[in-house]
């Protein structure tokens, strides 16, 4: 379990991933060697997964971020989202429960490379029987999950 230092850890760490240690320990009041202490064990404990720049994909260049629900054969189900977790252009993917069997976000540069990825990579996927694409026009909100 996370106690209350540790969510405060991560809640600087998630506003400024490139803040330091002796920063978060100052605002924080505790030493440096706590705090890096801290982060090693989230690390170690894999609640911290990586540290990494979250890109704003509009901005650089991707002009498609699609949301596709698929539908698997019931016993293929874990095997589809692992074939499908491998692919590049797949931002997020869980298996899920309701209308569809697994959910992905996509990114990609263009429309051809949208209908490149449904036709090329998942319509070669052994399992998938249909799969529903919507495209986001705008996104309000980009984030990462919190846990404080």
């Amino acid at each position: 379990m996370l106690d209350e230092l540790d969510r405060r850890i991560l809640h600087l760490l998630q506003e400024d991933g490139r803040i330091s240690y002796s920063e978060i320990a100052r605002l924080i009041g505790v030493p440096e060697s706590t705090v890096r202490a801290r982060v090693k064990k989230l690390v170690e404990k894999g609640i911290i997964r990586k540290f990494a720049a979250l890109i704003n994909p509009f901005k650089a260049g991707y002009e498609i971020v699609a949301v596709i629900a698929v539908d698997a054969e019931p016993s293929k189900v874990r095997e589809v989202a692992e074939k499908l977790a491998e692919l590049p252009e797949v931002d997020v993917l869980g298996i899920a429960t309701g209308a569809h069997d697994i959910f992905m976000q996509v990114t990609v540069r263009n429309l051809e490379e949208l209908e490149r990825f449904l036709l090329d990579k998942l319509g070669k996927i052994d399992g998938i029987k249909s799969t529903e694409t919507s495209i986001l026009t705008s996104v309000k909100k980009w984030g990462y999950a919190r846990v404080f």
